[in-house]
Parts: structure tokens; sequence; C-alpha cells
């Protein structure tokens, strides 16, 4: 009864302070409503407050009741204090939340604004480096043309390039963020997409970079020309008109700075973009993407410094490399000199890349055609300046031989030879400056990539040689990096070595070719004033006719019996062959030179027996009749009269010309115009020729100690002897009783290979047994050697006898 009435007492308690709830906030509504009218706020206000007072009433009296409930109920004290706490905890736990959500807010619209700052950031950085760098394009390329002793190609180097590339990124930047809310602002592709761009611009212009530092380091030097100087500070004056510089290297040094910098910036935009943001993703791929293109830049210029620590160390003396000899060096060689060995033998490990070694033999190739026509140009020049003394000192000695007998000839020829000379020292100057010096610096280029490849292949062994060891990953590691960044190094600047070398060797080719062109032309130029002097312009052909007197009388001496053997070796068999006829001819000289009709014709005629002869021994084409008389108005020429007989043994003169051939009457031989000729007509019988022809050019010279005739071969320069005695015979039956061989002598010497063929030694007779082989081969005949010995002996190599 006592729980029930504690209950009932605590719901109207309840009841009581709901309904003065509801009537305090419907109090308060109406108090806000009625602002405007006084008397109605007054009542309102008066029935607030006691609402107001009649709640804190009840509370007092719910207090009350409480403390009788909880005093005559401990547990239901304790269940009170419980429900307290727990809302109590509720309150707070949500205050929590509530702060934690008014935080989240903040830092977001924080993050949201600090986000806003950065892209402003890259844009307005961006901006202001695109026109940093298109200023200083602007005002050194566009400017006045600046001193020797700067060169803006390499010290700017590929500064355009980066410049477009830095004009694309800004581009698209602005249009990925103008106008556009801060949900939508997606820059993340625009650093990706130029990625591959920036890698190929910067790496250059950061790998060039310390060698400008080093050449603004000399043009910074006090000794420096003051032109130079006055030049660089007027250029940066003009750019302090529109930007904040400092000096020249601060200009150059900002594309390497801002590459570097890029990374940064995006690590911080990736900061204050939200989770849930789009662009999340693609600036982590351009964070990736700029970390790589550093990485990459970084991997240039170790490769750059690793080569150029040992090319610098092919400037090394002898005592510098031996006061650097340690344990660890000798160590090191020794394993070298170890694996190479085992790679020659092909027992060791060896790593192969058949990209580099194309293009080592491309550059082994180019290395060798370079000194090899660096050597022959300096031959050449050598040898032209012999030449030119040689040209001196004959023109002394015709100058000596007409000194007392002046001559305007020799005085045009002193001339001529003059500008020759004069020529020839503009020639070689011009290939010396033009054609030898950069020649020469070419070649000495070559040294350092040389070592630098020998470096490498000393550290690919260093390689294969910690492949085989598997305890120190740390030194295999470096050992392969060492060998890669070497390998990848000599392949980028091995092929631009060999283009601009090759450009080099070329351009010094066009150049050697076009100097001794004009040379050559304007030496042509000159000399053809000699050929309207007298004594020349009445000859047809200079050298023909020299030629033929050279020869004539060079032969004519050689014949003379007091001649020692040697001084001609070409008429040395025909002495023999002559000696080995005149024995033979002894007892029936007088009878034969009787009874011989060729002695007993006279010039201008032709006997039968001459006819006879020359049906013999040409064949049918050979054979033509004279239509018209000519007169020997040379030496070498031969006079006919119309309807003589002929054969033709070259159908052209020594010197080409086809209108001249050499031609046979049967009792002498020369050279007579074709035009005069026709070709014979001959029975069937008389058509056979012991001769199938003569290829070669034919000269014929009188002997006039001894009536007899040489025969000189212009191609092969051998000389056969002829005698008017015994050049033609009476009969075809008398020559077979006489003559029952065919006899040739042997051209050249020719060594028997096999049991079945004969050996020949020049100028020895041979025996001509069959003109063909067993197969029926006219290039091998059988034949029959001084010595007796019966074998095969190549055709061209022998000549048939004149007398046989």
């Amino acid at each position: 009864m006592r729980l029930q009435l504690r209950s009932n007492s605590k719901q109207t308690a309840h009841l009581s302070h709901q309904k003065y709830e509801e009537a305090k906030l419907d109090l308060q509504n109406r108090l806000a409503q009625a602002l405007d009218d006084h008397a109605l706020t007054a009542e309102t206000r008066d029935n607030l407050q006691f609402v107001e007072s009649t709640l804190v009433g009840l509370q007092e009296e719910g207090r009350g009741l409480k403390e009788n409930l909880f005093s005559l109920d401990p547990h239901e004290a304790r269940l009170e204090k419980a429900r307290l706490l727990a809302a109590q905890h509720a309150a707070e736990e949500e205050k929590r939340k509530e702060e934690e959500r008014l935080a989240e807010l903040d830092r977001k619209r924080k993050r949201k604004e600090h986000r806003v700052n950065v892209l402003e950031e890259i844009v307005d950085t961006e901006k202001d480096y695109l026109f940093s760098m298109q200023l200083c394009l602007e005002t050194f390329l566009e400017g006045p043309k600046p001193p020797p002793g700067i060169d803006l190609e390499h010290l700017l180097g590929n500064m355009e390039e980066i410049a477009d590339v830095s004009q694309k990124v800004l581009l698209q930047l602005e249009a990925s963020i103008l106008g556009k809310s801060t949900d939508d602002q997606c820059v993340g592709r625009c650093f990706s997409a130029h990625a591959e761009d920036m890698k190929n611009t910067y790496a250059p212009y950061c790998r060039n970079h310390d060698d400008v530092i080093t050449v603004l380091e000399k043009l910074s030097d006090p000794t420096t020309s003051s032109t130079v100087t006055d030049y660089i500070n007027e250029r940066l004056d003009k750019m302090r008109e529109q930007m904040n510089v400092f000096d020249l290297a601060g200009v150059l040094i900002k594309p390497v700075q801002r590459i570097l910098k890029y990374p940064l910036l995006l690590n911080e935009l990736l900061k204050n973009t939200e989770a849930d943001h789009p662009d999340r993703a693609n600036i982590i791929d351009a964070i990736r993407a700029m970390t790589d293109v550093a990485k990459a830049i970084n991997e240039y210029k170790r490769r750059k410094d690793l080569v150029y620590k040992y090319k610098k160390s092919t400037d090394q003396t002898f005592s510098d490399k031996i006061s650097k000899l340690n344990l660890h060096s000798i160590k090191k060689k020794s394993s070298r000199m170890k694996g190479r060995l085992s790679t020659n033998l092909g027992i060791g490990l060896h790593t192969r890349d058949e990209a580099f070694e194309g293009e080592e033999v491309k550059f082994r190739s180019l290395e060798k055609a370079v000194k090899t026509f660096q050597r022959s140009v300096v031959q050449y020049l050598n040898d032209s300046q012999e030449q030119m003394h040689c040209r001196e000192l004959f023109l002394e000695d015709i100058v000596e031989f007409y000194i007392d007998k002046p001559c305007i000839e020799i005085q045009k020829l002193q001339e001529v030879m003059a500008k020759l000379e004069n020529l020839f020292v503009k020639m070689k100057e011009t290939i010396e400056n033009v054609v030898v010096m950069p020649l020469n610096t070419l070649v000495s280029l070559f040294n350092a990539p040389t070592h630098v490849i020998e470096k490498r292949f000393d550290k690919l062994l260093d390689y294969n040689n910690q492949l085989g060891k598997t305890e120190n990953d740390k030194e295999l590691q470096s050992a392969r990096n060492d060998y890669e960044a070497m390998n990848a190094q000599l392949l980028d600047e091995l092929p631009k070595f060999y283009n601009l070398a090759f450009g080099m060797l070329r351009n010094c080719v066009s150049a050697y070719v076009l100097a001794r062109r004009d040379f050559m032309d304007q030496s042509l130029k000159e000399s053809c004033c000699l050929l309207e002097l007298p004594s020349i312009g009445s000859k047809s052909n200079v050298m023909e006719v020299f030629s033929i007197r050279h020869t004539t009388s060079y032969d004519h001496v050689s014949l003379l019996s007091f001649i020692p053997r040697g001084f001609n070796p070409r008429v040395d068999t025909i002495k023999a062959d002559k000696a080995r006829l005149k024995a033979k001819s002894a007892p029936g000289e007088t009878t034969q030179a009787n009874n011989n009709p060729l002695a007993q014709a006279t010039p201008g005629s032709q006997s039968d027996s001459q006819r006879a002869y020359l049906r013999s021994t040409y064949a049918a084409g050979k054979l033509y009749k004279v239509t018209k008389a000519h007169v020997a108005a040379d030496l070498m020429d031969i006079s006919l009269t119309e309807g003589m007989l002929v054969g033709v043994v070259k159908e052209l003169d020594p010197m080409g010309n086809k209108e001249r051939w050499f031609l046979d009457d049967g009792l002498s031989k020369g050279f007579a115009p074709s035009t005069g000729l026709a070709p014979a007509t001959l029975s069937p019988t008389n058509s056979v020729s012991n001769m199938a022809g003569i290829d070669d050019d034919i000269l014929s010279v009188h002997s006039y100690d001894s009536g007899e005739n040489v025969v000189i071969s212009g191609n092969d320069g051998r000389a056969v002897f002829t005698s008017g005695a015994a050049s033609l015979e009476n009969s075809p039956q008398r020559q077979e009783e006489e003559q029952p061989k065919q006899y040739h002598y042997a051209l050249y010497d020719f060594a028997a290979r096999q049991p079945n063929e004969a050996s020949l030694q020049a100028g020895h007779p041979v025996n001509v047994i069959a003109f063909q082989d067993i197969d029926g081969n006219s290039e091998w005949w059988l034949v029959e050697a001084a010595d007796g010995h019966r074998g095969y002996a190549p055709a061209n190599y022998m000549a048939p006898m004149p007398y046989s």
C-alpha cells in the first residue's frame, strides 16, 4: 500500500511538472509572438513568472518526495542514482560528439581554405617561374650579340624547351582551377600528363648545370675581359626592370629548384585534400610521377659524376697512379684479371648487353675511319709536297738546259709553275686548317670515351665476380649500381657522340674534296695555256707522240749489242731468241736472203708471197683490202697503196683511237687510218689462220742496225723479236718441213701444282703439243717445257714465237 502511494505521488508530481513545463514553453512562445503588444506582453510575463515559480516549487516538492522515497526504500535510491549517472554520461557523450562534429567541420573548413591557398601558390609560383624563364630568354637571345667568350647556347641550355613545358602545365592548371568549385578543382592530372616531358627536358638541363656553374665562376673572375662583364651586367639590369634579379646564377638555377619543388607542393596539397575528394587519387599519382622525375635527375647526375670521375682519371700522371696503389686496388685488379681470363676462356659468368655492343662496334669503326682518314690526308700532303719539290727540280733542269737559248715557252712554263706552287700552298693551308686540325681534335676526343668503356668493362667484371658470391648483398648491389650507371650513361651518350663525330668526319671529307677539286680545277685552268704553245699546239696528241717516241728510243738503245743484260728486261728474251735464230739460219743465210721474195719487194708494192703469208697468218675477219692509198707521215705509220692486202693486228692505237688501226702488210707493221680499208673476200681454203688474233696493244719498232722488227705489247710490256728473213716462208710445205713443231715462249712464271701440270719460266721457249685439254678447254694447253717435262699450263701465260 505504501509502495503504491509512493508510486502515485511520484507519478502525480511528474505529471504536474510536465504540465507546468508545457505551460512554460507555451508562455515563452506567446511572449515571443507578442513583443509588439505591451499589455499582452506584461500579462504573459506575469504568467511566465508564476509558472516558473510553480516549477521551482514542484522541483523542491519532487526532491522532497524522492528523499522520503529513498529513506523508505534504499534500493530505489540506488536505482535513481544509477539513472542519474547514466543520464549525466549520455549528456556528456552527446556534448562531446557535438564538439567533435563542430571541430571536424572547422578542420574541414580550414583544410579547404588551405587547399585553396596551396592551389593559388602553385599557380602563382608557376606564373612567376615561367615569366622569369621567358624574360631571361628574351633578354639574352633577342638582345645584342654576345661578345667572344660567352656561349649562350651552353649557358642557357634547353631553357626554351623547359619554358614550353611550363607553359603547357600552367595552361592546364588554370583550366582545372579557374571558375570551378573547390570539389571540382582537380590538378593531379596536370602533372601526371607532363611527367615524361619534364623528365626529358629538366634532366639534360640539370646535368649541364654543374658545367654552367663552372663557366659562371670563370666569367666572374677579375681577370675576365671587361667586355664580357659589362655585357652580363647590362643584360641583368635589363631584367631588373621587370623582376628582382640578384645575379645570373640565381636565374639559371631556377629550373633545378622548380623541378625539385613540385613534389613538396603536391605533398602539401595532398595533406589538405579530403579522402573523398575526386582529385586525391590523381594527386597521389602526380606525387609518384614527380618523385620519379626527381630520382631520374639525381640518377643522371650520379652517372655523370661517375663518368666524369673516370674520365678525369685519364689525365693522371704515372706517379699519381702509383701513389693510389694499395692492397685493396691490387686485390681488385687481380680479381679483374681473373675475370678477364675466365671471360675469354668462356668458363665464367658474363653479362651481355647487345645494345651496348652494337654502339661500341659503331664507335670503334668510326674511330678507325677517322684515324685512317687523318693519316691518309697527312700522307697526301707530304707526297704532294714532295711532288712539288720534284717539279721544281725538273723546272730547274729545263731552265738550265735552255740557259744559253732564251725561249718564251720556258718563261711561260716558269710562270705556270709559280702559279701552281701558290695554288698548292693555299690548298695545303686550307686542308691543314679545316681538315687536319679538326681531325686531330676529333682523334683526341676518342680517348675519354675509350677509357670510360674500359672502366665499364672493369665494373662489369666486378659485378660478375660479385654474382658468384652470396654473403654480401651490399657489395653486390653497389657493383650492380656502378655497372648499370656507366652502361646506361654510355648507351645515352655514345650514339650522340657517334652522330656528332660522324658529322665532323663528313664535313672534313667534304672540305678535303672541295679543296682538292678547287686546286685541280684552278691548276688545269692555269696549265691550259701551255697547250697553246707552238711546240705543243701542232701535235694532235702529245702523250701519244711522247709515248711512242720514248718507247722507240728506249728499245732501240736496248737492242744495241753493247747494252748490258738487264737494262731492258723486255728485250732480253728477244736477244736470246735472236741469237738462237741466227745460229740456226747461219749455213743458208745467203741463199735464204736471195730467195726471200720479201727482201726483194720494193716499198709500196706487195708480192704474192706476202699475200699468202697474210692469208695463212690472219683469220678471214682480220684481212682487209686497201681502198685508199696512205703515205706514212710518222715513224710509226705504214705506207699503203690501193689494192694491197693487210692484216689487222689491233683496231685502235695505243691511245684508244679507233680510227687508226695497227696493220701488217706482210713485210712491215704500222698505223694507218681505218677509213681507207674494206673487208677482203677470200676463198674458204685460204681463210684458215694459225693465229686467232692479238688482243694486246702492239707497237712495231724497226731496228736500224739489223733490219729486224721488235713488237712491243702495251698491256703487259712484253717484247717479241721478229726477224725479217724468218717472218715469211716461201710456202706452207717448207714451213712444215722447217718447223714441224709449234713453238711458243712463256710470258710469266708458272709453278706446277699437280703432276699433270708443267712449270713455265718467263722468256723460255715452250713446245705446244695441244691447244686444249682432254675436255676441249682451250684455256689450258698441253705443252713440253724446256726441261722436257710434259703437262698442262695456262694458255694466257704463253705467246707464239714470231718465227714459229
